[in-house]
């Protein structure tokens, strides 16, 4: 037997799987890649073995699923030696923590299993993505491979023998949070594990925890995971559940709650969307509310020692939520769970596809495109995903068909790229499903024509500080305080903005200076905190104020003197109160930078300003070229040049853009009118030239843009007698 201390273990070793250890270990105790050993801990279980050559010789990794089976936790010592492979004849197996339904017990009947098991062990197999744990009740031999082969009988009704009740949900089935993960063993798991530390020390440990941030960012799976991985029994509060209208029933149901957390101690209670249930009472909030919210800190204060009862509340609304609540002894810590960034987007797309036929899909390419995604929302985009492979692949009259699909059928069951593209088109995320200010979807540098001094300022004071952190810092640099665009209007300023955070896989926020004015007292005021608020939850994120001169106007020149003062005033403050560890990134564009207030300037503020000019008549044909490249095209670009030859120098890309608009209606109008396929053609770049004044150099005449060789002169004669001359400006 060999004696080895217990470590967490990388997210692939999820489930249950297998334990890893020291490649030479093995060896030594011949111990063999691949095969099962014993492990006895409190209880003796059994796992398949993976060798790592750099893991610590004194180290075996195990996943929650295979410590709950040896009754260990993290630091513990256990004891393990090789055992002979078996296969599991017959087993008998449970779910855990509910009740199936027979559709279900079908479905995971045709999954091949592949775990080594013994008998009382418990496992996670998915239905539908959903993950459920279930329990070896009878097996023999008494230990060996549950596959597909196995005869095993499966029960629908959940196991009153199961020894652990606790959550299915373990960390490893949580993406894209390994900082809050980390924060959360930290401050939650020790405490409830080894209270004796916090004794000795002297300090109580913490009482509450508050998980703030979005919805769909895994608050609840991670209180769920929290209760799993400390082993203790978890307790749900939600306010329909103990809101009454009998007088004093809420309060009491509170007060049993509590009492039954302590009986089953350890214990973790959990109190989602806490704010409906205890908002702030300044508020006009019911009477019944505020007795529930006196109710609930009176039990969080604890008359008499609660034991190992930790209460950890979540919220999207951290405003709404009673100062009183959130004091010292109450709930005494916060930790904000964000959006995740594109290596979380990754992870979360591989845990949630990782039961999917997928092929040839790049998860990392969708990470970048999934910018401003939950993971909630990642796992819809997954479900979306798999119905319309399942459309595609079998039709709908096959699907509304009773008859059963065969396994050679399902065999042919693929989900594509086409399906995740069709999948991204009929979803949205709940970011950018809200009115406030939201994420913004991705934009390359290539995308914007020209501006080539302009990308190479916002790479180097913006990108690569994001991209290479651990570089500036050792030279005690930083991103720039914040970045100042500044050009005549439609020359591209906020296109390069998505496009520089797009570079540095950050989110992008964009609000307009006029959105936070407002004629009420203290309301913009107001606005500018909501907004960096939102900010924080977005983080990282790139917060972007198109019109800034709108907001940040010079106080001792507005009109409206103390009401732009007070919005600068308020501004300025929140722009102080940024640290670089908050992820949020300023910039801004204005056409009338002379209309700042100087105060922005300065540094730690906008200390970067960039000139953002119009286009020069060379990049006239590449603009062209990429705003119709994906239009068929007759117009060559000897016409093309002919054209642009004629144009006024230093356009905007509004303007241009403008023009290839104006083309592609014409092009419109003609193609209904003739009954044509869509193509664009030299005569609807004469008409739109003609009517598209803004770009004319000014002595303009139709008939100076026909002048090479290769347009027919009859032709052109032909449409200057044309009676209609419908594409003549007057």
């Amino acid at each position: 037997m060999i004696s080895l201390t217990c470590t967490d273990i990388p997210r692939e070793g999820a489930n249950g799987r297998f334990v890893e250890i020291n490649t030479e270990v093995a060896e030594h105790y011949g111990i063999v890649n691949g095969s099962p050993i014993k492990i006895k801990g409190g209880k003796t279980t059994v796992a398949i073995v993976q060798c790592q050559p750099n893991l610590d010789p004194d180290i075996i990794s195990m996943g929650s699923t295979i410590r709950i089976n040896a009754k260990v936790r993290e630091g513990d010592e256990v004891e393990i030696a090789a055992i002979n492979a078996a296969p599991m004849e017959a087993a008998v197996i449970a779910p855990v923590a509910r009740d199936l339904t027979e559709a279900e017990i079908e479905m995971l009947g045709s999954l091949n299993l592949d775990v080594y098991l013994s008998k009382l062990d418990h496992f996670i197999s998915y239905i539908n993505g959903e993950p459920i744990e279930f329990q070896i009740m009878k097996c023999k031999p008494s230990h060996g491979w549950l596959t597909s082969a196995t005869n095993c009988k499966i029960s629908s009704k959940k196991s009153r023998k199961a020894t652990i009740e606790v959550p299915s949900i373990s960390f490893e089935d949580i993406g894209g949070l390994d900082d809050t993960i980390e924060d959360i063993k930290e401050i939650a798991i020790v405490p409830l594990v080894h209270p004796e530390v916090y004794i000795k020390s002297g300090q109580e440990p913490p009482k509450g925890i508050l998980l703030y941030g979005p919805p769909g960012v895994g608050k609840t799976l991670l209180a769920k995971a929290l209760a799993r991985e400390a082993q203790c029994k978890f307790i749900t509060i939600s306010g329909p559940e103990i809101i009454s209208a009998r007088y004093g029933d809420s309060e009491k149901a509170v007060r049993e709650i509590f009492q039954q957390a302590k009986k089953e101690a350890p214990a973790v209670i959990y109190i989602d969307e806490i704010d409906a249930i205890a908002g702030n009472r300044k508020d006009s909030r019911g009477e019944l509310e505020k007795r529930i919210l006196t109710q609930l800190l009176i039990e969080l204060d604890g008359f008499e020692d609660r034991g190992q009862v930790l209460v950890v509340g979540s919220t999207n609304m951290m405003e709404t939520i009673d100062p009183a609540l959130l004091r010292a002894g109450r709930f005494d810590r916060r930790i904000h769970v964000p959006y995740p960034d594109i290596h979380g987007r990754e992870q979360i797309l591989g845990i949630h596809s990782r039961n999917m036929p997928l092929e040839a899909i790049e998860l990392g390419e969708w990470a970048k495109k999934t910018v401003g995604c939950s993971g909630a929302d990642l796992a819809n985009l997954c479900r979306h995903a798999s119905s319309q492979a399942i459309k595609r692949t079998f039709g709908l009259q096959r699907l509304i068909n009773p008859d059963n699909f065969t396994d050679e059928e399902l065999s042919e069951l693929k989900i594509t790229e086409q399906d995740f593209e069709c999948g991204f088109e009929n979803f949205t995320p709940w970011a950018t499903s809200q009115r406030r200010p939201a994420a913004i979807g991705r934009v390359e540098f290539d995308d914007v024509i020209g501006h080539q001094s302009a990308k190479n300022e916002l790479i180097e004071h913006l990108v690569q500080p994001i991209n290479h952190p651990e570089i500036y810092h050792s030279l005690g640099l930083s991103a720039s305080g914040g970045i100042l665009l500044h050009g005549p209007p439609g020359t591209g300023k906020t296109m390069l903005g998505k496009a520089a955070a797009s570079l540095a896989n950050v989110q992008f926020m964009a609000v307009s200076g006029p959105d936070f004015l407002s004629k009420w007292v203290g309301e913009s005021e107001r606005a500018v905190r909501e907004i960096f608020q939102r900010a924080e939850e977005l983080a990282p994120v790139v917060l972007f104020f198109d019109e800034f001169d709108a907001i940040g106007r010079a106080r001792s020149n507005s009109e409206s003197a103390h009401h732009s003062s007070s919005v600068v005033a308020q501004l300025l403050t929140m722009m102080d109160g940024l640290k670089s560890s908050d992820g949020i990134y300023l910039m801004a564009s204005t056409n009338k930078p002379e209309l700042v207030d100087e105060a922005f300037l300065r540094p730690g503020r906008f200390s970067k300003s960039i000139e953002v000019g119009p286009l020069s008549k060379e990049l006239y044909g590449e603009f062209f070229q990429k705003s119709t490249e994906k239009v068929n095209s007759e117009i060559s670009e000897l016409e093309w040049a002919d054209c642009i030859s004629q144009m006024k120098d230093k356009a905007t890309g509004a303007e241009l853009q403008g023009f290839v608009d104006s083309l592609k209606r014409i092009t419109a109008r003609r193609c209904i009118e003739e009954n044509t396929q869509v193509c664009l053609k030299r005569e609807d770049l004469i008409k739109t030239f003609s009517e598209y004044r803004t770009l004319n150099s000014g002595g303009y005449q139709p008939e100076q843009i026909i002048i090479e060789e290769n347009w027919e002169q009859e032709e052109v004669d032909d449409w200057d007698n044309d009676e209609d001359d419908d594409w003549v400006v007057p």
